[in-house]
């Protein structure tokens, strides 16, 4: 109560610096507004090469080949004892593989198989082929918009 009864004391300045205090806080802010300009000719091109990465195989691990059981029994038993869900079943003719793995090097894949090999002796690495066509691709620019 001391300010109060103080005859120098004012509230005029207290009252103004509270007041701008409160309103400053729009003056400062952010809409979080962004654009991007792109060329419609670079998300082709992003589409067009991840859909080439989902497609290249590099080296994989084949742990099992047999009947469709078997394979079946030894892809959930593989998936539980090394927490993989990236293995696959493949069906060749009259064989189930199992492959593993996606390795990019050969040291990668090598590795992998010399823990694979505790479970599974017969697994090996090798290196699948598969043929990519990009004669039916475009990558014409868009009008403006």
């Amino acid at each position: 109560m001391f300010f109060f009864n103080n005859p120098n004391f004012s509230f005029k300045p207290i009252f103004l610096w509270f007041l701008l205090l409160i309103f400053s806080k729009d003056l400062f802010c952010q809409n979080g507004e962004v654009i991007i300009n792109m060329d419609t000719t670079l998300v082709k091109l992003i589409e067009i090469k991840k859909e080439v990465n989902s497609e290249i195989e590099n080296f994989k691990i084949q742990i099992f080949n047999g009947s469709r059981n078997e394979a079946e029994n030894t892809i959930s038993e593989y998936k539980i004892l090394y927490n993989d869900s990236s293995a696959i079943i493949r069906y060749e003719a009259p064989n189930y593989k199992i492959w593993i793995g996606n390795y990019y090097n050969l040291r990668e894949a090598e590795k992998e198989i010399l823990e694979v090999r505790k479970k599974y002796p017969n697994a090996f690495i090798f290196k699948p082929t598969k043929s990519i066509n990009f004669e039916d691709r475009k990558l014409d620019r868009d009008e403006e918009n």
